[in-house]
């Protein structure tokens, strides 16, 4: 199945794969413009215990996303063959949303539009803010790297 090409709609239910990636009408579709921790990543709360935080960015994301239409508009394509694009569900830009409501950091180029939502989320302690945790790509590079000693954490 070949990729569409970018400004074309993808339109449809969607299966929630993480934090920021879906399934919709059999394309694999990464949210442009943010990072939501990984499936397996977890987080710290305030009181130190560790939390399933990529768990619940894919719950928060699927709650969100419920049975409603999702309507993409692809941007471009990521190393992984993924549809990059900008989602959104009833008139809901879902990374506006994912970052408003603290499952996910600005990222790439988008990081401005998104600026104000984190601030706003870390000063409310939403979501992956309530406590600390590893932006998530330094957590892929690492390769899980809460478990080295002395892992620099967010707050």
């Amino acid at each position: 199945m070949r990729l569409p090409t970018p400004r074309a709609a993808i339109e449809g239910p969607a299966r929630v794969i993480d934090g920021d990636t879906l399934v919709i009408g059999g394309w694999h579709t990464r949210i442009l413009g943010i990072d939501a921790p990984e499936l397996d990543q977890t987080c710290h709360a305030s009181t130190g215990q560790t939390w399933a935080c990529g768990r619940d960015a894919r719950q928060a994301l699927a709650a969100r996303v419920g049975r409603r239409q999702v309507s993409c508009r692809v941007a471009g394509q990521d190393r992984y063959g993924r549809a990059l694009a900008r989602c959104a569900t009833g008139g809901t830009d879902l990374a506006g949303w994912l970052v408003r409501e603290g499952w996910a950091i600005p990222a790439g180029n988008e990081q401005k539009r998104y600026r104000a939502a984190s601030q706003k989320a870390r000063a409310n302690g939403a979501g992956m803010w309530r406590g600390s945790f590893i932006r998530p790509a330094d957590w892929r590079r690492a390769g899980d790297p809460q478990r080295k000693k002395g892992a620099v954490h967010e707050r």
